[in-house]
Order: C-alpha cells, then structure tokens, then sequence
C-alpha cells in the first residue's frame, strides 16, 4: 500500500485547505495517508488518515531573515517525516505549502496544487513567474483546480506545459444528500421563515468575495420584495464592516452572518437562490454544493470556474456581456470593475436583476433545480478521486 502524504498550511479555513482535507478522507480509503500540516492548533474540517502537526506556524510579523528561517524549519522537519515513514507521494496545496514540498524532496514523487486563476490574484512580476516556474521545474507534476487556470499559468507565468495539468476540485454528493436535511440552528430557522425569498452566499468575509455588493443589491430588491433577505456563510475581516453597511441601509434584520458553521447544507437547501459575485476564483466549490442542494445559482463569470461549472461546453475565455442561462444557473458579467458604493453599477443591477428573477419566476427556478443534479454529477468524488489514483501510481 503506498504512502501518501497531504500537505497544507492548516485546517482552520479556506477552500484549499477544505480541499486538502477532503481528499485526505477519500484517499485514506485506498492508501495509507498523512495528513501533514504546518500549524494544528485549530482544526474545523473532518479529514482522514494520520495527522502530523508540524508546529510550525507562520509568522504574525517579522524581518526577511526571520521568515526565510521559518521556512527552512519547515523544511526540515517535513524532510525527516519524509524520511522515517517512507512517503511514497507528497500531495501539496498553495504555494507555501508547494515550496516546502520540493525543498523537502527525498524518494517521494512531488504533485503540487494550486487552488485559483494566478493572473487574478497574482502579478506577473519577475518574483512571481521565476515562483511558478521553480514549482513547475521541480514538481513531478504541477495541478491546478480548472482547466483555464492550467492554461494561464503556462501562458502568463510561463510554466511548462508538460507539467500542468487540471484535476477539478470533488464534492462528497453523498455526504451532502444527507447532511443537508438536518435541522438548522433555532435562529436560523427564525430567519429563514421571516425571508422565504432567501439569497445565500458562502466564503470568507473578505474584501474580493464582494459580500457588500449583495447588500446593496438586497436594498434594492426589498423595495418590490419585503420576504428578501440575506445570508453569507463565513467569517473574516470584513465582518464588521459588512454589518455596519447593513445597519446603513436599513437591512440589519434581513442580513444574517452565523459565522463559520460546521454543516452549511441545511442552510443551502432551505435557500431560494445561491449568489456568487466574487472578484476571482479558483474553482468556486460553493457552486457545486448548491447544485447538490437543488439551488439554483446566479454567478459573475470571472475568468476561471463559474462558467467551467456551470457552462462546460462553452468557450472558457469568453466572458458574457449579458445574462444568460445555463446548466443550474444564471451567469452575468463580471462586477468587478464597478465602484463598491452608492448605487449600483450597470453590471451590479443586471446581477441583481438575475436575482429578483430567480427570486420570482417559478418555472425558471423548477427549469433550473432539475437539472442541478446533472451539474454536480460532474463533480463526483468517484469520478475525480479515480484521476488522482492515476496520477499518484503513475511510476517516477
């Protein structure tokens, strides 16, 4: 039985670190994993084989020097696990967590992850492109999480095109069958009953998930719809900010922020529509989860993941001008560029349009939810977890 090892910075948020920890459950059932991570002081997602902590954190602040030594500690503690279990393969996951792994390399085959677009949320300066193509170089293989991200980081990061190659990111359809019908939380059903035309959105209250857009949108919207209201699954920095921008518009009792919850899927399936308005992604798994929940989804389509979702047989570089329909939802274009304040933008109304549509038309909303099913088929553990078995026994 080979020896696999997953590697990434912890388990106490984030969609790669999800990721890490999903696949450590699925691959536990065929191999005998390690789950190692840097930091294990907090741990919210379930994951399978054996943990390592390597208690090694990162640095709240510090010089250079400081920082560099942090990562050569890393190093060598990850060399000596690599060494005393016999590691077959080395999964890593982002790029901290990617650049340990091939400075740690003893016997073990190297696969590195990388979760997002890299044109998106990285510049194309000298530092980042030689990053990438050191990665590139010294992987056996270089993952990223959607084919037009693979495409991006050889076209725009220059990494070899031999190296890259897509696994999409996998969902426990099971699982979610079944947790999504257990009880919400008491509060929680309070507010779902006082919003029967609930907008929810799931991730990390951060400034590029774009959460304050959808506020804006729901004080527009609850002009023509008082049962509107809006739920955003995460926790982060921008958590005051976003209930300060409710309590300016008069939306605090329509605007609930539970935090990070354990079981999102009773939240999803008792939801009217899934929004997703997000200045850039990697593979957004949140889409893919509410398709499993029978929610239809209104998404931007940014470069990388709405559109390979939820319109796979279309041109991935394209980018639509106006709303259209797709397999389980509503894509439209891109916010982005739009101010964040005062009214909304011509981009940011059209996606509140979307909304209000979905909100209100029954035949779409019926149209939409039977072919969700379909959509997160796509996604299937079975079906992605077979690609990593092929890629994992493949020789040195």
């Amino acid at each position: 039985m080979k020896r696999v090892a997953v590697l990434v910075q912890s388990l106490n948020n984030g969609g790669a670190e999800r990721m890490a920890a999903n696949l450590s459950l699925e691959l536990a059932r065929h191999y005998r994993v390690y789950l190692i991570v840097f930091d294990a002081e907090r741990i919210i997602y379930p994951y399978g084989g054996r943990l390592i902590d390597l208690k090694v954190p990162p640095l709240a602040e510090g010089s250079a020097a400081r920082r560099v030594m942090n990562t050569l500690t890393r190093v060598r503690r990850l060399r000596y696990i690599k060494k005393k279990l016999g590691i077959d393969v080395t999964i890593s996951h982002m790029e901290g967590a990617n650049l340990v792994n091939i400075l740690s390399r003893m016997n073990d085959r190297i696969l590195c992850v990388y979760h997002s677009m890299p044109s998106m949320c990285e510049s194309g300066s000298f530092a980042n492109r030689l990053l990438h193509r050191f990665i590139g170089n010294g992987a056996d293989s270089y993952l990223t999480v959607s084919k037009l991200a693979e495409a991006d980081m050889h076209e725009s990061f220059g990494v070899d095109d031999k190296k890259l190659s897509c696994i999409y990111n996998f969902c426990d359809l099971e699982k979610i069958r079944s947790w999504k019908e257990k009880e919400l939380p008491k509060e929680a059903q309070a507010f779902y009953a006082a919003h029967p035309h609930m907008i929810i959105s799931v991730g990390r209250l951060t400034h590029m998930k774009a959460h304050d857009r959808l506020l804006r949108m729901l004080s527009v919207l609850r002009k023509d719809d008082p049962e509107a209201g809006l739920v955003v699954l995460g926790e982060g920095e921008e958590r005051e900010a976003l209930q300060k921008l409710a309590d300016e518009l008069g939306l605090a009792s329509h605007f609930y922020l539970p935090g990070e919850v354990e079981n999102p899927f009773p939240y999803l399936k008792r939801a009217r529509v899934f929004a997703l308005i997000s200045d850039f992604e990697g593979l957004p798994m949140v889409l893919i989860e509410a398709a499993a929940c029978a929610l239809p989804i209104v998404s931007v389509d940014i470069p990388s993941g709405p559109r390979e979702i939820l319109a796979p047989n279309t041109d991935q570089r394209e980018r639509t001008k106006e709303t259209v329909e797709c397999s389980c939802g509503l894509l439209c274009p891109p916010c982005a560029d739009e101010e964040r304040r005062g009214e909304l933008g011509e981009k940011e109304a059209m996606f509140a349009e979307a909304l209000k549509r979905l909100l209100r038309d029954e035949e779409l909303h019926k149209r939409l939810r039977e072919r969700s099913a379909e959509c997160a088929q796509r996604f299937s553990a079975e079906r992605i977890v077979s690609q990593w078995q092929e890629i994992i026994e493949q020789k040195k």
